[in-house]
């Protein structure tokens, strides 16, 4: 297909207020912060939303809130993914008619369904619209590999436009991309971006990338430009940064540094921990020297 998905995309955090609710003032400063940072496209209510904590109506105002802010100027791939085939096509329908450039979609998890169920479930999302498809492969999460047979029978549906890639099986990535190089492929473990760049994929969708979008903007262009060391000295500076936030959460650590940035986005809805002023502490120290 021809068309613009490639880059860096910022899978966006969702900034929640005092009382709970999400904070949709504070979103919109964060999509416009994103955009002067440099990043291609935003991701929305995927898991770095916390979106299997909020609720329908949460996902869907947060995608038409970033839409409005976004103006057209990035494009922006909605997830759309659930556990029930009939959210994930209200979700996607719904992403349509609000103006989303695309959808993505995790596998169905929990139940361990077959390999025949999950496509299935795909071919009905992407028949219930027109917008170009990304599937959402993280087996680590999902319970549920992508294979290359998975693909193929994927393919025949005419708006599969590529794979959120979150696996370290790079050669499977490149087996992927080498057979089917018109599809895109996003590497989605941010700590190996530099590894998924040099194994095809087209450009990365990060967690990360909300609070240090300048420094994997510069992992991007200089492996684009061919300098691989300078490549590589990035993405160590960035994972010296990750690192400390795998320790201490990577979403509420991801809130905390755009804290130090100027932005209020609150906490991550329980179950998930607050940020402990230690781990504060440490993210300030470490994200002062690498970013």
């Amino acid at each position: 297909m021809n068309q613009p998905f490639h880059g860096i995309v910022a899978a966006l955090v969702t900034p929640f207020s005092k009382d709970g609710g999400v904070n949709y003032g504070e979103l919109k400063k964060l999509v416009r912060f994103l955009i002067g940072g440099g990043v291609d496209g935003f991701y929305v209510d995927g898991s770095s939303a916390e979106t299997f904590l909020l609720t329908e109506k949460e996902r869907k105002n947060i995608l038409e809130t970033v839409i409005e802010e976004n103006n057209g100027e990035k494009f922006v791939i909605c997830h759309v993914g659930s556990i029930s085939t009939d959210a994930a096509v209200g979700f996607a329908k719904h992403a349509e008619s609000a103006g989303a450039d695309a959808i993505s979609a995790i596998s169905p998890f929990y139940y361990k369904f077959s390999k025949e169920e999950i496509i299935q479930y795909y071919k009905d999302i992407m028949q219930s619209s027109a917008l170009p498809m990304f599937l959402y492969n993280f087996p680590a999460f999902s319970g549920f590999s992508l294979t290359e047979d998975v693909l193929d029978e994927l393919k025949t549906c005419g708006n599969l436009a590529g794979v959120k890639y979150t696996s370290s099986d790079y050669y499977l990535m490149e087996r992927m991309k080498t057979k089917n190089p018109g599809l895109v492929l996003w590497n989605g473990f941010d700590e190996m971006l530099l590894a998924g760049l040099m194994m095809g994929a087209d450009g990365g969708i990060g967690s990360t990338y909300n609070c240090m979008a300048p420094l994997i903007r510069n992992i991007f262009d200089s492996f684009r430009a061919g300098d691989i060391a300078l490549a590589q000295s990035y993405q160590r500076r960035a994972n010296a940064i990750i690192e400390t936030m795998l320790r201490y959460g990577v979403f509420a650590s991801v809130k905390t540094i755009l804290g130090f940035q100027g932005l209020d986005l609150g906490g991550c809805r329980k179950p998930f921990a607050p940020m402990p002023p230690e781990g504060e502490k440490a993210l300030r120290a470490v994200y002062v020297q690498n970013a």
